[in-house]
């Protein structure tokens, strides 16, 4: 301030510090199959999120920001980043969905005899495999989900589901063996006279 001579002017100062906020970040997403490895949500974020924060999961609990897809809790995870006064702390957050895996059963196999009635596929797997899928027959092309010994080849029949994105499709496999029946031939006759000779009546079948 200047003041009125003689007096000389006079001022004071001011000092101003500026303290960045924290960045948690931006909220992101995660759409995992049950069946996935363990991912960590840090990656998930999006933006340039600091690094040293701490995670909750839902509910508030404390987390470890490791998500085990089938073991850890599908929902909104927070991650929160403390800020250094006057800033005050500040989060950003992952929503993490799991999708379930169908259930193709187990592998099966039987042996049918040529002459045999047409044999249900899905009623051969073991477990208790959910309905809805394809077969594929040996060489890969399509089947009824039916096998029929007289016109259908041996071999291995395949049953896929087709699994809800991310999880891969899940299969089982029928193994189906073929057994011609016995030949007794056709019948036959002979006529004989009652001095002949011994007769091997296998050549007499037709």
């Amino acid at each position: 301030i200047a003041a009125p001579a003689p007096c000389p002017s006079v001022s004071g100062t001011v000092a101003v510090a500026l303290q960045v906020p924290p960045d948690p970040g931006s909220d992101g997403n995660e759409l995992l199959c049950v069946t996935s490895t363990a991912i960590d949500l840090f990656g998930s974020l999006q933006g340039t999120p600091d690094v040293g924060g701490s995670w909750s999961a839902p509910g508030g609990g404390a987390f470890s920001g490791s998500f085990v897809p089938g073991t850890s809790t599908p929902g909104i995870y927070t991650y929160t980043v403390t800020g250094t006064p006057p800033c005050p702390n500040a989060s950003a957050s992952v929503d993490v969905s799991v999708t379930a895996i169908p259930d193709a059963g187990t592998d099966g196999s039987i042996t049918l005899c040529t002459t045999g009635a047409q044999q249900d596929l899905f009623a051969l797997l073991g477990g208790t495999p959910d309905g809805g899928g394809a077969w594929t027959a040996p060489g890969g092309g399509p089947n009824s989900g039916t096998v029929d010994p007289a016109n259908d080849p041996a071999g291995a029949y395949t049953y896929t589901i087709a699994a809800p994105a991310p999880c891969p499709s899940v299969s089982s496999v029928v193994t189906v063996s073929l057994q011609a029946p016995p030949d007794p031939g056709t019948d036959g006759a002979e006529l004989l006279c009652v001095t002949s000779p011994p007769v091997d009546l296998f050549g007499s079948l037709q």
